[in-house]
């Protein structure tokens, strides 16, 4: 009985690697669905992006902008403290173009701390800041032909 069933095992396993018994036959790969074929597209695409984003990224940092000093500002009592305390925000620019009433300035300022959540000075501070930036940036005159002629007054 041992002996028969150690023929059976030879033959079996014999038989498989001589290639008498057909070997199961292997599938090819079901094709890839609309779905896998779209998210293969979609991963391509973010992929390229990526990369364009990065190259930008590196084009971009070769250009570098100087860093602002406060000699940028008109020199002034209060032009360090100014130039300390906008900047923390914004750049120059907003206030080197725009020309306010000291009112206006300091209208300028809650504004700062109501909407776009500014830390409110202290008053001195307030007062020193408005003070130069009245001015240093005072209202100007605005020009007759410049007014919209569909506006009334």
């Amino acid at each position: 009985m041992v002996a028969g069933l150690l023929v059976l095992v030879v033959l079996v396993l014999g038989g498989q690697k001589a290639g008498w018994w057909a070997q199961p036959e292997t599938r090819a790969p079901y094709p890839p669905t609309p779905a896998a074929l779209a998210f293969a597209e979609m991963q391509r695409a973010e992929q390229a992006r990526a990369a364009a984003a990065e190259a930008e990224n590196a084009r971009l940092a070769a250009v570098q902008t100087p860093a602002e000093t406060e000699e940028v500002l008109p020199a002034g009592h209060g032009r360090a403290e100014t130039f300390a305390n906008c900047t923390a925000c914004h750049s120059t620019a907003i206030i080197r173009r725009s020309g306010l009433t000291r009112e206006r300035w300091d209208a300028l300022m809650d504004w700062m701390v109501e909407k776009q959540n500014m830390t409110p000075l202290e008053p001195d501070m307030r007062v020193l800041i408005v003070d130069y930036l009245a001015s240093a940036f005072p209202a100007r005159q605005s020009n007759p032909r410049a007014r919209n002629p569909f506006l009334s007054n």
